[in-house]
């Protein structure tokens, strides 16, 4: 038996796998939340990967966290305080992991 036989390569089974999820429906990605220390409280809340950035270039110290309220943000070593329970409902409705 002089047949050729020669292994797929793997290019060919990746493109063959892509083709078939050409049609479902991409899933919207998550938020991305970060927890941060109010400084006057100590109250831990969430804050998105955008709002963060705002708040650095505004060079204020002041973020605007998920469950809308503007804090001043507590040195990076305070340890974490109670959560807010509005950011934390807010965190579960959007899906985001923190």
């Amino acid at each position: 038996m002089g047949g050729k036989h020669r292994k797929p390569s793997r290019r060919g089974a990746l493109w063959r796998r892509l083709i078939g999820r050409e049609h479902q429906e991409a899933k919207p990605p998550r938020a991305r939340l970060n927890p941060i220390v109010d400084g006057n409280t100590g109250c831990t809340h969430f804050i998105t990967d955008d709002a963060f950035l705002e708040g650095l270039r505004a060079r204020t110290g002041l973020y605007v966290v998920l469950c809308g309220i503007t804090i001043p943000a507590a040195s990076m070593v305070t340890p974490p305080g109670r959560t807010c329970e509005n950011c934390r409902l807010m965190r579960d409705v959007l899906g985001g992991r923190a």
